[in-house]
């Protein structure tokens, strides 16, 4: 029967619940409490995914609010309720500026309020702005990843009070239950792959911070096609980078030299980053080597200065303002429907040729 009435035209119960509610808010002032879905529920007798259907219908259309850890508003008219927090550890970075300019324009697209804040560096202050969220009046929050223990602790400990949280540029859908965007890594590794063996190059090594999960995703997209293309796994040398804020220049330079010293040098090498790549470019200047004469070098990213480098930098380009817009999208469903599974996007990338990757000279 109950198919027969659908079929009919008859609307769908949340639906109807939805517009038993909206004549409950036409009577209620803003910033009044509306009770919890479990209420609603009982009172309406369905259950309580149809009351949060119907709740969700109602928050789309801004008549309520959610606001974390504490319940269910009404919403005042004109009062900005998509008020959410985009963090990053340094806005010195390139790819969290693009990051947070793509969020913000797909933000206002949908008439949220989307604000910017930057650690500056300082690890401590990046945990107290993750810690803070559910009492910062936001409503929702974008985080840029950082890859550090202390950092995914503190994503978590915030997703558990039910805050809705997106990370940027990690997949911690294992370990936490949020959404996450990343770019698709292994898959940029393995383009470099296939390029550098393209320009006739055998002997390969890798250069990372592979405490990062997006940096393994790489090296294994990246080693298992060139072992297969070539029959040798690559060199591979872990940058530590204890400080995740920090400047890993010294760490790299350790790495290069050691490549300097092996009896059979590789000549080509494949940096997790563009940062790293470039200070790897002025390690082999200082060991006398010539990029791409001697060795050739590719990184990932493609920031600002990887075409500005001398040489300049082949890369596989990372679209951070994508990532960025997907993050909003992720958000909103986080929003909407908070009990369900965070998921992960993964951005297309893209590899871009240029003078730092040259043929092998016999």
């Amino acid at each position: 029967m109950a198919k027969k009435e659908k079929s009919r035209g008859r609307p769908s119960l949340n639906t109807r619940i939805a517009d038993v509610l909206r004549e409950r808010v036409a009577a209620m002032k803003p910033g009044e409490p509306f009770g919890t879905e479990v209420a609603i529920a009982d009172e309406c007798g369905v259950s309580r995914m149809t009351a949060r259907k119907a709740v969700n219908a109602l928050v789309e259309e801004g008549l309520l609010e959610r606001r974390a850890g504490v319940g269910i508003f009404v919403r005042g008219k004109g009062e900005v309720t998509r008020r959410w927090r985009f963090i990053v550890g340094n806005l010195m970075w390139d790819t969290a500026i693009k990051a947070a300019s793509g969020a913000r324009r797909e933000a206002q697209k949908i008439g949220a309020e989307l604000e910017l804040k930057d650690a500056g560096g300082d690890m401590r202050a990046l945990l107290a702005e993750i810690a803070a969220l559910p009492d910062s009046g936001a409503t929702g929050a974008i985080v840029f990843s950082v890859h550090a223990k202390a950092f995914d602790a503190a994503v978590h400990a915030v997703a558990e009070k039910g805050f809705p949280i997106v990370v940027v540029d990690e997949d911690l859908g294992k370990k936490v239950n949020v959404s996450c965007v990343v770019a698709d890594n292994a898959i940029g590794g393995r383009l470099v792959a296939e390029r550098m063996v393209s320009a006739g190059h055998r002997r390969l090594a890798f250069i990372g911070d592979l405490v990062a999960d997006t940096v393994r995703e790489r090296w294994g997209g990246f080693s298992r096609l060139a072992a297969e293309l070539t029959g040798e796994v690559p060199f591979k040398y872990d940058v530590k980078g204890e400080d995740r804020l920090g400047d890993w220049g010294m760490e790299v330079r350790s790495a290069v030299v050691r490549i300097v010293k092996r009896k059979v040098r590789p000549t080509a090498v494949f940096c997790s980053c563009d940062a790293i790549a470039r200070h790897a470019m002025r390690a082999f200047a200082e060991a006398g080597l010539s990029v791409p004469r001697d060795v050739s070098i590719v990184g990932f990213d493609d920031d600002p200065i990887a075409e500005w480098t001398t040489p300049a930098l082949t890369t596989v380009r990372q679209d951070f303002s994508a990532m960025g817009r997907e993050a909003v999208k992720a958000l909103v469903a986080r929003i909407v429907k908070p009990a369900a599974p965070g998921a992960t996007v993964a951005v297309p990338v893209e590899f871009v040729a240029r003078e730092s990757l040259a043929r092998r000279r016999n």
